[in-house]
Order: C-alpha cells, then structure tokens, then sequence
C-alpha cells in the first residue's frame, strides 16, 4: 500500500530547503495527485519546477508560495501525475503503429498492413508479385504479436502465389518465412545445419520455410544489400528514428536504455539530438556485439574481432549531448521467445528434443565479458531462456569472484523462463538484476505456452519471485508491445494473450511494485536514480500525466489508462487533447 504521509510536513520541509528559498518556479503543476515515488512513497498535491528541474513538491497552497507573476500555473483537475517512465528496453527502428492496451508495435510495409490472416497474406504477396518483375526478391514483415507459429505460411504456401519470385518476410526479430526459391538462392541443401539457429524441416527433411536466429545469415547473405533489414541511407534512418523518439515520448517514456547500437548508429544519434533533443527522451546506449553464430563461422575469430571493437571505443567520448550517454555491452545469448528459440533447461513441451538456441558459447562469452569488465563496462547480457541465464550467471560469477569489489551493476535483460533456484542464489551472491519485459505475458505469450509446460508457463516473467528474493528487477518493453501502461497492467494482473491469468500469486506484483519498476529501478540499472525516476526536489522535472488513478483503480483497467501529457526536463513534449484548465 502506498504511504499518505502528512503532505503538509513534506511540503514544508521543501519550502525551508535553501534551494528552494533561492529560486522561484517556472512552472507549476497543481491540484494533482502526485504519486512522488519516493523512498517514502509519498503522495502531493502540486510540483514547482525551476530551471528544467523539480523545484518543491507537496501541497497546492505551499507550491503556490514558489509563483510569480511570470509562472505558468496548469491546474491538472485531480488528475494522477506520476514520474516519467524509464523503458529498460527499446530499439532504434522503424516508427510505430497502434496496438492494443494503449500500446504501439513495430510499423509494417505498407503492403502488409491490417493483413492478419493467412488468405489475406497469400494474396498481399500475390498482388505484390504481379507488380515485381519476375526473379526479384520480395521481401516484408508481418508482427509476431499477430502471428502466432500455428497461422504462419508454409514455402509451399509462399510458392503458389509468388512461383517466380524469391519471397522473404520477417516475423519479428527472430524468424524469416521464406519460399523455395529463396532457399535456392541461399544454396540451402539438406547438409545446411547453421549453429545458432534452425533452418526447420518437416518429418522427411525438407525445409518447411521457416528460419531463426543465426541460420538467417544463410538467407540473408543470398540478399542484395539493399534488401537487407536496416540498411537504410543515413538521412531515412534518422527521419525514422526522429519519428519513433517523439511515438516515445506520447506514450509517456522520458528515459530509455537502447539495448543494441553500432558504432556507425552514434553519429546519427547525436546528430538526432543536436537537432531536436529537447522534445526527446533521455538516453541510456548500450555497444552491441556479437561474438557468437550471429556473424562468424569461427568462433576464435569472434572473440578476437568483438574484444578489438570493445577496446577500440571509449564510452565518454561517443556522445556530447547531455541527453545521452554510452555505458554498456550488449550481448545475446540464446535465442527470441517469439520463434521460441530460447534456450531451455529442458526439452521444449512441443519438441521434447529441442532445448532452443546458443547464440554464443560460454567460453566465448566468458572472454568477451572478462575483458569488457576488466575495462570498466557495465554488461547487460539478452538471456531468455533459463539456460542462457544459468550459463551467463555461472560465467559472471567466476568473473566477479575475479575482480575487485564495485558498484557494476551488471543484469540480465529478458529472463522470460524462471531460472533454478540455485541459479537465483547466485544471482542474488553476485547481486546481478534483471531487465524484465512483463508486457510480453500479452504479446508473445502463445510462443510461450507451446514451448513451456504448465508450471513454467505460470512462472514466466517471473518477477514477482525474483523481488521477494531482493533481486532488483526494472520494467521496460523491447517492442513487445511499446508502452509503459501494458507492461504494468501484465505485471499485476498476469493477463496473457488469450485472457487467461498466469501465475498471479506467485509472479505478480502491486502496481505500487510496477511502477517503480518502471522508473526508479530502470533509473538505478544506469546509474541514473539520482537525476530521474522519482518526483523528488533537485531531480530532473520528468514526468507523466494519466487520463486514471492507476493506484486506484481496478487493476483490471490499468490497460485503458491513457497518458495525457509528457514533460521532460519541465518541457511539455506531448499534450493529449483534454479538458484540462490552464491560467
């Protein structure tokens, strides 16, 4: 439950803090409920910001005291204002279209969007082959949080209507659907087995068309490079990238970690930045690399190659905006829950021999990640599947058993399959967080139930668990779906895909425990909980206002809170059309 605490007192020990007497406000948000997330959970009435940042909080009266003639006052009529949500988890990319839950997801081809049936697919490549001359690739996306495995396309499907071209659609991240002739091309034979991910087959061995994870460089090195995903010229990448920060920005994320750029993506960032930085959102990057099957065949290549990269860059000098910052390696372990091809402790529930896939061997990682320590970098490492987890937790412990005492701060993004609980104890030893997506529960929940049998299917996402252990967990997105109020409405309710409720005693959370999750603690995963993630004077005046008291209310309706305004840095970015009065 949160905590009332005498609002009068807490207004008042900010009105004789000498900060405060110094300054007078710029801005003042009033009659309000202001959910501070504070050590205390302290709830006010008005916030005064000065300068870009919270200036005083607590009651409207005391607040008022820090007007001018010159302050702009904005009566929120009792509405909730929360601090600005802290995406653990987002991805530079295509800009975004509407979902369900209030949320957004990846936007489509033109071609393919509302296409969410198999007849309607067949015949969107039909008439997309009638206009491509005869031979040429055809290449586009459909969502996974649309597309579950029992309504994709077989190559057989792909081939009826599309006989004379190489046909390649992406379904997520993590799986290709393709036609035969773009097998041809990729000189795909039955002695094609990639590590790291699956050409798969049915019962006699022929390829079904469907490939994940690394084998996807098979199709993909057959491909012009301008067919390529994210192969775009530097201008269309930034115009997409401007696009998709501002979506952010509506959906009331002020701060994100980028889970993944190159060094070629930091110039375009911060050109992005210099440009419009201050309608943005704040920035955490992480460096991503790949010593495993995702680019290499030789595995010692791979490490040598990726220790070169880490050494060659120095994370204070990629980026002058205030706005953004480089502070960590990204790795990717095992495979997406989406195809799945995570990696499994145990059999998959639906292919009993199959345990997913590892993206990268231990001792590659142990390598990679003993120098990028070694050099002072902060690891956030993509484990999906329980396997991933123990193997990464089990490599990092012998690390950390290595060097010197320090605040790291190392985590796991993902952690879909609750690990075993001697894995948790050393996490736990080791003081390794996790970077949980709770909103997959609604978008890849299907990709979980076939693999997982039903006891694990109730733990996945388990963060509710994980906190009663003292591990740190944040909340954040990876596009599945983009949104802060759906990851917060899976996370206490424990809704999945189809409706049905999972494992709410032993996962779920109090929307209390969600929302600091989605701020404080992914604040304090970038060493950013003295700046952001709290309403507290002194910090940067980042913050939302919601249509619902999401405290409140009936958890069951958190997803249909909408967020009315954006500010950062005590800028209103966005502004849903209200009836909120302003003098």
């Amino acid at each position: 439950m949160l905590k009332f605490r005498n609002i009068a007192m807490f207004a008042a020990m900010a009105l004789t803090s000498t900060s405060a007497f110094a300054q007078m406000a710029d801005l003042i948000y009033t009659n309000a409920k202001v959910v501070t997330v504070n050590p205390e959970n302290e709830i006010a009435e008005a916030i005064a910001v000065s300068g870009g940042k919270v200036l005083a909080v607590g009651t409207a009266a005391a607040m008022a005291k820090f007007g001018t003639e010159y302050t702009q006052v904005i009566d929120l009529g009792g509405k909730t204002l929360v601090p600005g949500f802290y995406d653990n988890h987002v991805h530079m990319g295509e800009p975004l279209i509407p979902w369900k839950y209030n949320s957004m997801i990846g936007e489509l081809p033109e071609w393919l969007i509302g296409v969410y049936t198999l007849p309607a697919l067949l015949e969107a490549v039909k008439a997309q082959a009638a206009t491509t001359p005869k031979g040429e690739w055809i290449v586009g996306e459909i969502s996974r949080e649309e597309w579950p495995n029992s309504g994709l396309p077989t190559r057989q499907d792909l081939d009826r209507v599309a006989p004379d071209h190489k046909v390649v659609l992406a379904r997520g991240p993590h799986t290709l659907l393709v036609n035969t002739n773009a097998l041809t091309a990729a000189k795909v034979t039955a002695n094609t087995k990639p590590e790291g991910g699956e050409i798969m087959r049915d019962a006699n061995g022929d390829p079904t068309g469907k490939v994940t994870e690394s084998a996807r460089r098979v199709i993909w090195d057959a491909m012009p490079k301008d067919k390529l995903p994210g192969v775009l010229p530097p201008q269309e990448k930034m115009d997409q990238w401007t696009k998709l920060l501002r979506q952010f920005v509506s959906l009331g994320i002020t701060s994100g970690n980028v889970a993944g750029l190159r060094p070629e993506d930091f110039p375009i960032l911060e050109a992005i930045y210099n440009k419009y930085g201050d309608e943005l959102p704040r920035l955490n990057t992480q460096f991503r690399v790949w010593p495993g099957t995702d680019k290499f065949n030789d595995m010692q290549e791979a490490v040598k190659v990726t220790i070169a990269e880490i050494e060659s860059i120095d994370p204070k000098t990629v980026f002058t905006h205030p706005k953004l910052k480089l502070s960590g390696i990204k790795m990717s372990i095992d495979g997406g829950l989406s195809a799945p091809v995570f990696w499994s402790t145990r059999g998959y529930e639906n292919r009993p021999d199959f345990n997913g896939e590892q993206r990268i061997p231990d001792s590659n990682f142990y390598r990679v990640a003993k120098r990028a320590v070694d050099l002072g970098w902060q690891l956030g490492i993509h484990t999906m599947g329980d396997g991933a987890v123990e193997m990464v937790v089990n490599e990092l412990g012998k690390i950390l058993d290595k060097t010197p005492k320090g605040d790291y701060r190392h985590y796991l993004h993902h952690v879909a399959v609750k690990p075993p609980e001697k894995t948790i104890d050393k996490m736990v030893k080791y003081d390794i967080g996790v970077a949980s997506q709770p909103g997959f529960l609604l978008s890849l929940g299907s990709f979980a139930d076939e693999a997982l049998e039903p006891g694990r299917e109730a733990t996945q996402e388990p963060a509710g668990s994980l906190m009663r252990r003292g591990i740190r967990v944040s909340f954040g997105s990876d596009a599945g779906p983009y949104g802060p109020i759906p990851g917060i409405f899976a996370a206490v309710t424990r809704t999945s895909w189809n409706g049905t409720i999972k494992g709410l005693k032993e996962e779920g959370v109090t929307v209390e425990q969600a929302l600091r999750a989605h701020t404080m603690e992914s604040a304090y995963f970038t060493f950013d909980e003295n700046k952001v993630g709290s309403i507290e004077p002194g910090k940067a005046a980042d913050f939302v206002v919601l249509s619902d008291d999401i405290m409140t209310i009936d958890p069951i309706d958190i997803q249909y809170v909408k967020v009315l305004r954006t500010v950062i840095g005590g800028k209103e970015v966005y502004k849903k059309a209200t009836a909120l009065a302003e003098r």
